[in-house]
C-alpha cells in the first residue's frame, strides 16, 4: 500500500486524511510519498514525490469529484511516467507498489527534505510552463515530468552530498524491492 503524506493545503482539499502517522514512519520506504496541491491557470495540480528516491509524478487538472478515483488516476499516471522514464518496460507493471491495497492518505510527516524537493519541482513546473508553453493544455506533462526526474538530487539514505537522479534511484529501488 502506498502511503501519501499530504501538505496542509492538500489535506484541506481532500477533506479527511488519517491523522495518526504509521509507527514505522522513521524508515524511508519506496511506499512513502509526499504530496502537495498547487494551482496553475485556475486548475488544481498535485505534485507527488517519493520520499526515498525523489521521483515525482504530477497530476494536473484534479477536481473534487476526481478524488473518488484518485487511486486509479495516480496508478495510471505513475505507470505512464515509469514507462516514459524507462523505469519499467512496456510489459511490466507496478503491482508490487500497490500490494496490500490502494493509496492511504496521512497528515504531513514534516519531511523537510522531501517538501523542499516538492517546492523545487513545483517551481520548475511553473517556470517550464511560462517559458516553454503558452497554456497548460499545450504542456507535455509526461515529458516535462521526465526532465524533473532527470534533475540531480542527493542519493537516498546518504548524508554526504553525492548526486544521483530520481530515475536512477527509482530503478535501483524497484530492482531491490522485487
Amino acid at each position: 500500500m502506498l502511503r501519501i503524506y499530504c501538505t496542509k493545503k492538500l489535506e484541506a482539499f481532500i477533506g479527511s486524511v488519517d491523522q495518526e502517522l504509521p509507527s514505522d514512519i522513521i524508515h524511508r520506504s519506496i511506499f512513502d510519498w509526499n504530496a502537495h496541491l498547487f494551482s496553475v491557470e485556475r486548475k488544481q495540480c498535485i505534485a507527488v514525490i517519493n520520499n526515498r528516491t525523489a521521483y515525482s509524478v504530477f497530476l494536473v487538472g484534479i477536481k473534487k469529484k476526481d478524488l473518488k478515483v484518485i487511486d486509479l488516476y495516480f496508478y495510471h499516471r505513475l505507470i505512464q511516467q515509469f514507462r516514459h522514464d524507462k523505469v519499467i518496460g512496456e510489459n511490466e507493471s507496478v503491482e508490487k507498489l500497490f500490494a496490500g491495497g490502494n493509496l492511504k492518505f496521512y497528515k504531513t510527516n514534516n519531511d523537510r527534505k522531501t517538501i523542499g524537493r516538492i517546492n523545487d519541482f513545483v517551481y520548475m513546473f511553473k517556470t517550464h510552463l511560462s517559458y516553454k508553453y503558452e497554456k497548460l493544455e499545450n504542456m507535455d506533462i509526461v515529458y516535462e515530468n521526465g526532465l524533473f526526474n532527470s534533475t540531480p538530487t542527493g542519493k537516498p539514505g546518504e548524508n554526504k552530498k553525492t548526486w544521483s537522479r530520481p530515475i536512477e534511484n527509482m530503478k535501483n529501488e524497484m530492482k531491490t524491492s522485487a
